[in-house]
């Protein structure tokens, strides 16, 4: 009798458990049914190329929410109608993995890239990259099984922070995506004397610019970049707090950049070296006078490196013994 009771427990038991998990089911909200709506269907790429201008308005409004859901920025959503859109689809032979490149540009300093594999008729997040300038073009390079993406971005701080650049960033894909060359295409500055010495009498500002013309050269097994460089300085005798309308050209340098992509060291470096303490092998990147700010400090000329480690530093001239 005690036998069938505990039975009869333990049957009654199990009955009730199973009807409270089928109620839950019932009555929770459905996890699907917000992914549904973050989806990149093939249909919305279509949209997007399309020449009926709704399908395209719609397209890219969707394309925005679903880049923001994937990313962990749905907070933003409410400021989507400011956001811009580029959209790069692809068809690289070593990679197939990478279908669709999208950056999205969040304010006019602030971008991402969102990189998308096809599945089926869908599009799933694949690689992403964060922290961006503002972005106006994106193009992609394969050497061998080696993938690289050249963004071209701008940061414009010409109101209040008397800055502007044009900057070609190269990301070099292992994991994540890694930036492995960056350098002004077009590059603006300004600066003010005063700002340092307050009780300088007759406080210079100087006006620094390069313009510069960067070429990435690929073929079947290598990939260079040439960059030509134009640096300027110019110097205002006119003592004012705001930017004064005429300069003089005051120094000018023109040269020519090779870099080389180090399998090594995963960087595009200009020549390769040892340290002289340690006789570690290092990639030099750049040395410091081959940028216009250089020559408004006159400072110690550096190099910059790259160790085994993929740490960045500078280093002394003398610290270093170029190899040929």
């Amino acid at each position: 009798m005690k036998t069938s009771n505990s039975m009869f427990f333990i049957i009654s038991f199990f009955i009730i458990i199973v009807l409270i998990l089928f109620l839950s089911y019932k009555v929770m909200p459905s996890t699907n049914s917000k992914s549904d709506n973050f989806i990149l269907t093939e249909g919305i790429i279509d949209d997007y190329f399309s020449d009926d201008i709704n399908k395209k308005a719609n397209s890219i409004d969707k394309i925005k929410e679903i880049v923001l859901y994937d990313l962990g920025f749905e907070n933003w959503m409410e400021y989507k109608e400011y956001m811009d859109i580029l959209i790069f689809p692809t068809d690289l032979e070593n990679n197939p993995d990478i279908d669709i490149i999208i950056g999205l540009n969040l304010s006019k300093d602030t971008g991402l890239i969102a990189i998308y594999t096809k599945e089926n008729s869908n599009y799933v997040l694949n690689n992403f990259i964060k922290d961006l300038s503002y972005i106006d073009y994106i193009s992609t390079y394969e050497v061998n099984d080696e993938f690289f993406l050249a963004v071209e971005e701008t940061i414009d701080e010409k109101l209040g922070g008397y800055f502007y650049d044009e900057k070609l960033v190269i990301y070099y894909k292992e994991e994540s995506f890694n930036k492995v060359f960056e350098d002004s295409k077009i590059y603006e500055s300004y600066f003010y004397e005063g700002w340092k010495k307050e009780d300088i009498k007759n406080p210079k500002w100087f006006k620094l610019t390069e313009n510069n013309i960067i070429d990435i050269i690929e073929d079947k097994d290598n990939i260079k970049i040439k960059d030509n460089k134009e640096l300027k300085l110019y110097v205002s005798e006119e003592s004012s707090t705001s930017i004064p309308s005429n300069f003089d050209e005051y120094k000018s340098k023109k040269f020519n950049l090779n870099y080389f992509w180090d399998k090594d060291l995963n960087y595009f470096i200009q020549n390769r070296g040892i340290l002289v303490d340690s006789g570690e092998l290092i990639g030099i990147v750049s040395i410091s006078n081959q940028n216009i700010d250089y020559y408004l400090d006159n400072q110690e000329v550096t190099y910059k490196i790259i160790d085994q480690k993929g740490n960045i530093r500078h280093e002394s001239l003398d610290k270093i013994r170029v190899l040929n």
